[in-house]
């Protein structure tokens, strides 16, 4: 196509330029994203460590297998895992128990009962959390 006055060359090279323009911002976009979602969760974290944030029921929990999970993939990963209270654990701090004189300990101070397990035998998190 001679003399119509387009290059294909020059079209081709403005599109490239206009497809990676756009890549860098969605690279941005996505690097800001990622860095408010990191800081939030590290936020809520540290709350959840100094006792701020507090389950209100068993259906604000995060099921156990799930937990399980993403501890696994970070750790697959080479990603830190904090380790947190459960959610059974800020429930039972949230809610004490009353004491009573006649009551016995069941435990020796100082050690806590484990959670029972659902039967999966992965025994790799509760070394860890206990």
């Amino acid at each position: 196509m001679t003399g119509t006055g387009y290059d294909p060359m020059a079209g081709f090279g403005a599109e490239l330029d206009a497809a990676v323009a756009r890549a860098r911002r969605v690279a941005a976009e996505s690097r800001e994203t990622s860095a408010k979602f990191r800081r939030e969760t590290r936020q809520l974290a540290d709350r959840t460590r100094a006792g701020e944030v507090r389950p209100k029921s068993e259906t604000d929990l995060t099921a156990e297998h799930l937990r399980r999970a993403a501890s696994g993939f970070r750790a697959d990963n080479g990603l830190p895992v904090e380790s947190l209270p459960s959610g059974h654990e800020l429930l039972v701090q949230q809610t004490p128990a009353p004491v009573t004189p006649s009551a016995s300990r069941t435990t020796p101070p100082g050690r806590r009962n484990p959670y029972p397990d659902d039967d999966d035998e992965d025994f790799s998190q509760e070394r860890i959390m206990f």
